[in-house]
């Protein structure tokens, strides 16, 4: 495809471009020009241009295109352990790719209310949430919000049992929703608040060695 689109989109374009198409073929010029004018404007929603991985294994890498909203401290909802937080907004007008932070394979998946009968972590709420884990045994989580709308999540492969390239596209997730991750203890934290970031591209940490040695880890990423 000459421009690259999101498969999550593309019905929605094919169909957009025929109906203009037809428009203008039949004289309704009016509604041909507004069928192609919101083509343009899907075309551009569901827009999915290459992204190149940052170098260093340890990275982390940003899962959405936006700016980070909030670093704290706090404990991995899943393993309960003492953990770092990047919360990041997603910007409004896109990319809505969803990337992996690192390679890695997923644990387990939580989507309360739709996957899950026991209520989750709070720090999960209204949060579709995966626990991932590196080759090396290292945990982290990633989450991404539900509660938002308008919105539009496909993430159908992301599933216990599968594994993620680091900085690889997962899937979908629309319009303006917030993601967070969670690094283990030792990890580093290479953004600030406010910084804008982008998907599969913007280094937001660096994990720890399976040592745990966070000088290590700056030394890589370095």
């Amino acid at each position: 495809m000459l421009f690259p689109l999101a498969p999550e989109g593309r019905v929605f374009v094919i169909i957009s471009a025929w109906m203009a198409v037809i428009s203008l073929l039949v004289g309704e010029a009016e509604l041909g020009l507004f069928m192609v004018l919101l083509t343009v404007a899907l075309m551009g929603l569901f827009r999915d241009l290459r992204r190149k991985a940052a170098a260093p294994a340890l990275g982390v890498i940003a899962p959405a295109d936006g700016t980070v909203e909030a670093i704290d401290e706090t404990t991995d909802p899943f393993t309960g352990e003492p953990a770092r937080r990047i919360r990041i907004r997603q910007r409004r007008l896109g990319e809505y790719n969803v990337h992996a932070p690192q390679e890695s394979k997923v644990v387990e998946r939580i989507w309360p209310g739709k996957e899950t009968d026991s209520p989750p972590d709070a720090q999960l709420d209204h949060r579709l949430a995966f626990a991932l884990a590196t080759d090396e045994g290292t945990r982290l989580t990633l989450a991404l919000s539900v509660n938002h709308w308008p919105r539009m999540i496909r993430l159908q492969n992301v599933v216990p049992g599968n594994r993620l390239g680091r900085g690889k596209r997962m899937g979908f997730a629309g319009f303006g929703a917030t993601f967070e991750v969670w690094l283990p203890a030792g990890s580093q934290v290479m953004a600030q608040v406010g910084q804008k970031v982008l998907a599969g591209s913007t280094v937001i940490g660096g994990l720890p060695e399976a040592s745990g040695d966070e000088e290590a880890t700056v030394e890589v990423l370095e």
